[in-house]
This record gives C-alpha cells, structure tokens and sequence, in this order.
C-alpha cells in the first residue's frame, strides 16, 4: 500500500513538474509542444478555412502539384497574371528579338513572399535589364519535385531560353514530405506528391492524395486519419501521432519533444546535416540530385538551358560572411562533379561591398527584403547574360550556350 503511494506521489511530481516545464519552455520554442487533440482540432479549422469556396484567396489546392496560386489574383501585397505568374503583364507567347527570356521555377525565395512584386528580384531583373526577362513561376512552400511537376506542365508554353530552379536550404527536407503538418504542427493543411528513389535509382512517383477540395472530407471526418500519410514522409513521428499516452501524459510528450532533438540532430532524420552540411548519404540528398538531373534532362531535351540557383537564407549568408563552411557546400560539390550548371546567389552579398547588416537584406518572416532582392537581381543578371545563346553557325544547332559548372567566385 505504501509503495503504491510513493509511486502515486512520485508519477504526480513527475507529471506537475513536466507540465511547468512545459508552460516555462513555450516562449522560447519554435513550436509549441501540444497534445495531439489540440493538433487534431487546428488541423480540422485550417481545413475547413482551406476548402471553404473564396475565389479572393491566393492558395488554391491543385490535383497534381497540391497546391498553386490562383491566376489573375489580385491584393495588396499579390498579384498574378492570367498566366498564373506573378506579374501585372502579360508575356508573349515568343519573347521580342534580342531579349533573352527566363523561366523561374522553385519556392518562396523565387516568388518572393513578404515583398511587393516591383519588390521581386525576376521583376528587378527586368527593370534593371531591359534586355531580360523572367517569368516568376515560384510557390510558397514548393520542392523541386513540385517545381520539376510544374515545369512538365507549363514550362515550355511562352519559349524561355533559360530555366531556373531555384534551391534554398528548407528545400532539402520537403522532397521527403508529403503533409506540411508533418513538418509542423502550426502549417497549413497542404498535401503534396513526393518521389521515391528505387534501389536501381530511378525515381517513383507517388501522386499526391487530395486532388481537389472533396478529397479533405476524409480528414473532417477522421482527423486521426492523416497518420496514413505518414507511411512515405520522412517528417511523422510515430511518437507524437501514435502513443496512446501523448495526450494524457506531459512527461511523455516533454520526454519525447527532448529525444526527436537528439534523434534529429545526431541521428539520421529527414534533414540530415553532418558536420554542417548536407549528408551527402541520406536518402533525401539522393532523392535531391536525382530531381536535379531529371529537371535539367527534360529542359535539355527541348532545346533549352538548365540553371539551378542557389538561394541563400539569413543562415547561410551569416555563414559565409563569417567564413565557416557552406551548409549547401556538399551540394555544390555533388553539382560540380555531376556536371550539374549552378550559381550561388550567397556571393551577391558576400561581394556586395556594402556595409549593411544581415538584417537589411532579410524580412522577419525569412526572405528577402527589398534591398536583399535588388541585390540578388543586380548579381544574377551579369550570370544570365554569360549564359545567353550564342549566335548558332552554318549547319550547327540552334540553340548554343555557353556552359560554366558551377561558380568560380562562390564561397565554398
């Protein structure tokens, strides 16, 4: 009997002290540790808020990218074109003679969230550049398996000469995700489709599972019903979505918030960073490369020039003002050996000149601000213009380019 109540008492002082624990850590974590009812009931408002018909919003769910922007949208920060760029003008469908024209594939970091789009660097491009243009065909949120999707659907349509693909770090991981909320609880519901690399190499599409609005009246009616898409993302964790006693129990979720940490950091995970870069060994790295090769392989085939441009975040231009190692260093490595055509956007702050702090060049929410984005524009124009076709002679192709592997002046 009385060891019964010392280990009542004990449970309960275990249980108080990891539930204070937990209310003390919350203004200092990135997200917060929550039960997964709470995560459960967010996820049921976000979706209902996600499918509800509003014709104004800007994100709209697609059946083979799973998710887009909507064309001709229009507020005060965002405006598409009937193209579905972000643009307030039209292209034509073949660009005038003597303006090279660039398609631009990626993420946020190529939309440019958090700026206007006379803000955009492939805007800046152009006004600083009469003689290029880009079409900005970046998403919030997307991987290169969903830019390489997209290029397969739309990239050939108004004739670029060259494509972008543009890379940020953050990209790394979600080529290996499948549910946003995997990643973390506070997303948006989005659900997209991932490739799997086979023993063999090739890569196995898998299409995303929500093809339009309808398809989420699975996950109003069974929230728990996401854990199924946990089989191919490298983001569940089993210890969250499937322990009984995670919801009941503060010192499991403290004790399991504490090992995904260590697990994350010293483990493999679905972003694993070793010695402070890219593991070259994991399977998202593998998976990277592959998608790399495809996209240039498909621009390649008609007729057109690849170029994948590295995004640095706030991180990683720290990093190389300071002199310590790349986190894409491994990345650029593998490019380089692969024949893989790169530029690193990090020189044009590395070579600015400018005295500016860090905090100039980035938004609070990540991305570049205006100044971070006129530099990257002002830097990336001189790189497009030592990659624009050269005149084709007698009985040569059409289309020649002048290919340089990677960049000389790019901090390693």
């Amino acid at each position: 009997m009385l060891g019964a109540a010392v280990a009542a008492l004990v449970i309960a002082t275990a249980e108080g002290a990891s539930w204070l624990a937990l209310r003390l850590a919350r203004p200092y974590l990135t997200e917060e540790i929550r039960t997964t009812a709470q995560i459960y009931r967010e996820q049921s408002d976000r979706i209902r808020a996600l499918i509800q018909p509003d014709t104004a919003r800007l994100l709209v769910v697609d059946s083979v990218l799973g998710w887009r922007y909507r064309a001709g949208h229009r507020d005060a920060a965002n405006r598409t074109n009937a193209q579905d760029l972000r643009s307030d003008r039209q292209y034509s469908a073949r660009p005038r003679p003597g303006v090279l024209r660039v398609a631009a594939f990626g993420n946020s970091f190529v939309y440019c969230n958090e700026v206007s789009n006379e803000a955009a660097w492939p805007r800046l491009v152009e006004q600083l550049s009469p003689d290029i243009e880009v079409l900005n065909y970046g998403v919030g949120g997307y991987g290169l398996d969903q830019a390489y999707l997209r290029y397969l659907e739309e990239g050939t349509r108004l004739s670029p000469e060259i494509v972008i693909v543009g890379f940020t770090p953050d990209d790394l991981g979600r080529v290996v995700n499948v549910y946003r909320r995997f990643r973390s609880n506070r997303e948006i519901p989005l659900i997209k489709p991932r490739y799997l690399l086979r023993q063999n190499g090739d890569l196995e599409l898998l299409p995303t599972p929500v093809r339009g609005a309808a398809d989420y009246a699975r996950y109003l009616a069974d929230p728990r019903a996401v854990r199924d898409l946990g089989r191919y993302d490298e983001w569940y964790e089993p210890l969250i979505y499937d322990d009984p006693m995670y919801d009941y129990s503060a010192t499991v979720r403290l004790l399991t918030a504490t090992w995904m940490v260590v697990q994350r950091r010293y483990f493999r995970g679905a972003v694993p960073i070793r010695h402070g870069v890219f593991d070259a060994a994991s399977a998202a790295f593998r998976i990277q490369m592959a998608l790399f090769h495809r996209f240039a392989d498909a621009v390649h085939a008609s007729g057109r020039q690849s170029l994948v441009l590295l995004l640095p975040d706030r991180e990683s231009v720290e990093r190389a003002r300071s002199g310590r190692r790349p986190v894409l260093a491994s990345l650029m490595d593998a490019m380089g050996r692969e024949h893989l055509d790169y530029v690193d956007a990090t020189a044009a702050f590395v070579q600015s000149g400018r005295p500016e702090r860090v905090d100039a060049w980035f938004m609070p929410g990540g991305h570049y601000s205006q100044v971070g984005n006129r530099l990257v524009a002002m830097w990336l124009a001189q790189q497009l213009r030592s990659r624009a076709p050269v005149a084709a002679t007698p009985g040569a192709p059409v289309h020649r380019y002048r290919l340089a592997v990677g960049t000389p002046d790019a901090p390693r």
